[in-house]
Order: structure tokens, then C-alpha cells, then sequence
């Protein structure tokens, strides 16, 4: 089959400009390549405006530096080259109908690699993963050969199951299978003076941190028995106690093309105010919150990312499941790329220590139709 070549033309216009410093999360991140593709980035990259160091060493000429060069010099390049063509996650671009060949993305999270072993003489590579909602279906599958990889750590890194950044292009679809091609595929971190770590879990924000929130009794976990009273909330009883607390003198009534459930300027984090989007569940469905549980279409997520909000709070009456937080945290490493933001899962637990701080946790438990408590 023969395999179509990215849109290049949208990320090499944006390229200029993105050079420049930006506000967004590539002050606090950095990228580790071990694999490049460095006929692909000359391509995608603007060579005049790269230094020429940078430019040898993607031209392949023979420097001793060029392993160090090509882990660690080219990724705030690319970095740039990813904010400035906005580019989108593989569910952003399911729900906006963008699956197609050629089309540039990128992905952070588990993939199983394979062919790095000693005893492969070929020089074909692979990582792959099966694909949660709105993909369920499909799995992803990049392509890529040995030529490529920039240091003797990539084949201990890749190998088998692990966690890795990706930015490639689209180069089929099929029922069963999404194809791709890397451009990159590396370590993001968080960096630091003293130490790196992963950077998507910087994305994260525990509810405690949140300065209205605070006051819950971290020590109390209740009974399943009294875990059921939150069947006995409404999602309204939620909202009304969040408006409250975040000051907004109004609750803003619920309809059928919404973004948020409420939406605030007044959340306080370390004494700062920051704009905030919620998405809250009920009891209608008591159980762990799945992303078929988010709107008509499933979308409800991709929709509250959308708001040009600091803060994204994804609340449910029961466990958040982990396909919906991979999914937020995709939709939330997107939006980084743009400007900071962080997100916040308040799971039925704290959404019941929020309520008993502030006296509207029930006394008593649920009724069964047998007549006693369930």
C-alpha cells in the first residue's frame, strides 16, 4: 500500500512563529528523544532557523556529539513545532472527524515494543496498543526501523511493555488497526534543577489543594453501607454546594448543549485565582463512571476541554474509571501544549468528605424495596 506523506505545509508555517519563547506547559517540560527520523524533521523543521550544530546533526554528519545532540537538543524544537501547529491527540481528532492518512498527532502512554531484541537481524520496529474510547476498537500501531534510533538506551527503553511519547503522522486505517509513522518517540519530563520525573502526572491537582476545598477529613472512609447515601444526592446538590463555595451567586441550570457544568473564575490555588471548568455526574448511573457515561455521543469530555479554562474538574458519585482518566489526561496534555492547565478527579469519596465538611452528608442510609437499609 502505498503510504501518503504528512501535511507538512501546517506545521511549517506555524514554525516560525513557534520558535519564540511561549507560555504553556514546554516551560516545565522536556524531551528525550530515542528515536528520530531525521529525513522527517528536516522536512518538518525549518533548517535556517535552527542552530548548526542542530542542523549537522540531523544531516548525519559524523560528530561525536551527535548521539547528545539528537537525545537532547532537537525535542525543544519539536516541542515548538507541536504548539504551534496545534496539533491534536487521536481522540481529539476522532471526535472531530480528523482520522485521516497524513494527518500529524501525537500520544503519551503505554505501548508494547517490539524487535529490539539482539536476536532480530531485521530492521523493522514496532510499538503498539490497544486504544481505549472513542477508539475502542482499534489498536495503534507505529513503524519504524533501527536506522533511526539515536542511542544505545532506546533499545532497553522501548523495548517491550513501557510508557513513551509519541509525534507521528497517520499513514492508514483500517476496521482493526490505526498505522503510523514517528516522527519522535522519547521521554517528556517535567525537568528541574535537581531532577526529572514524568510530566503528565504534573497535570494532575489532588481536590485538597484547591483552597475551598479544604477542610475535608482526610481520615474518614465510609462504609459501603454509608457510601450509598450518595445515591441519595443529586447531581443539583453538588452543584449548588460548589457555587457556593467557589462564591458565584448563581447556579447555572442545565441543558443539552453544554460545555461545563459550572464554570468559575473564583478557584483558589495557592492564593490564586484561576479559571475553572467542572463536569459533574450523579447517581442516575451508581457506578464506576465509564466514558459511555459522558453524554449522548460520548463526547462530553472532549467538550469541556474545549473551555478556555486553568482548571478542568471531571466529579462523579462513584469511582472514576481509568479509561475516563486516560482519556481527561490525553485532552489535558493536549491542552498544555497551548497553555497551563491541570486537572482534578473528585471520585465519590471526596465528593462525600466535601459534602460532610460542609453538613449536607444524609444521616441515614438508602431504603431497599425490602424495607430495610441497603
Amino acid at each position: 500500500m502505498k503510504k501518503s506523506n504528512p501535511p507538512l505545509f501546517e506545521l511549517h508555517e506555524e514554525l516560525d512563529e513557534s520558535l519564540r519563547p511561549t507560555v504553556s506547559a514546554l516551560d516545565k517540560a522536556r524531551l528525550t528523544a530515542f528515536y528520530l527520523s531525521r529525513d522527517r524533521l528536516l522536512g518538518l523543521l525549518n533548517s535556517q532557523r535552527l542552530p548548526a550544530h542542530i542542523v549537522a546533526a540531523l544531516q548525519g554528519q559524523d560528530d561525536q556529539m551527535s548521539a547528545a545532540i539528537l537525545s537532547n537538543a532537537v525535542g525543544s524544537y519539536l516541542l515548538q513545532a507541536i504548539a504551534g501547529g496545534s496539533v491534536k491527540t487521536l481522540p481529539q481528532l476522532a471526535f472531530e472527524g480528523g482520522l485521516k492518512e497524513g494527518v500529524p498527532f501525537i500520544y503519551n502512554g503505554h505501548v508494547t515494543g517490539k524487535g529490539f531484541a539482539v536476536a532480530n537481524k531485521t530492521p523493522a520496529l514496532s510499538l503498539t496498543e490497544k486504544l481505549d474510547e472513542p477508539l475502542a476498537d482499534k489498536k495503534l500501531v507505529f513503524e519504524f526501523s533501527k536506522n533511526g534510533l539515536v542511542n544505545d538506551t532506546a533499545y532497553t527503553r522501548m523495548s517491550g511493555s513501557t510508557r513513551l511519547f509519541a509525534f507521528g503522522y497517520i499513514t492508514g486505517i483500517d476496521d482493526a488497526v490505526i498505522r503510523a509513522v514517528p516522527y519522535v518517540v522519547g521521554d517528556l519530563v517535567a525537568s528541574s534543577h535537581t531532577m526529572t520525573s514524568p510530566f503528565v502526572p504534573t497535570l494532575e491537582l489532588r481536590p485538597e489543594e484547591i483552597e475551598q476545598f479544604t477542610g475535608m477529613d482526610e481520615t474518614w472512609f465510609p462504609s459501603k453501607a454509608e457510601f450509598k447515601r450518595m445515591t441519595m444526592i443529586p447531581e443539583l446538590a453538588v452543584k449548588e454546594l460548589i457555587c457556593c463555595l467557589l462564591g458565584e451567586h448563581s447556579v447555572p441550570s442545565d441543558w443539552g448543549g453544554e460545555e461545563s457544568d459550572v464554570l468559575s473564575a473564583n478557584l483558589l490555588v495557592n492564593s490564586r485565582r484561576h479559571t475553572a471548568a467542572f463536569l459533574l455526574k450523579g447517581p442516575a448511573r451508581f457506578h464506576p463512571m465509564r466514558p459511555t457515561d459522558l453524554g449522548k455521543n460520548g463526547d462530553q469530555l472532549y467538550r469541556l476541554f474545549n473551555i478556555p479554562a486553568q482548571i478542568y474538574v471531571v466529579q462523579h458519585c462513584h469511582d472514576i474509571g481509568a479509561a475516563v482518566r486516560k482519556q481527561a489526561e490525553a485532552f489535558a496534555f493536549a491542552r498544555s501544549f497551548v497553555a497551563p492547565c491541570q486537572i482534578v478527579f473528585m471520585d465519590g469519596l471526596t465528593t462525600a468528605r466535601l459534602l460532610r465538611a460542609h453538613g449536607r452528608w444524609p444521616a441515614t442510609t438508602p431504603i431497599s424495596r425490602r424495607g430495610k437499609a441497603a
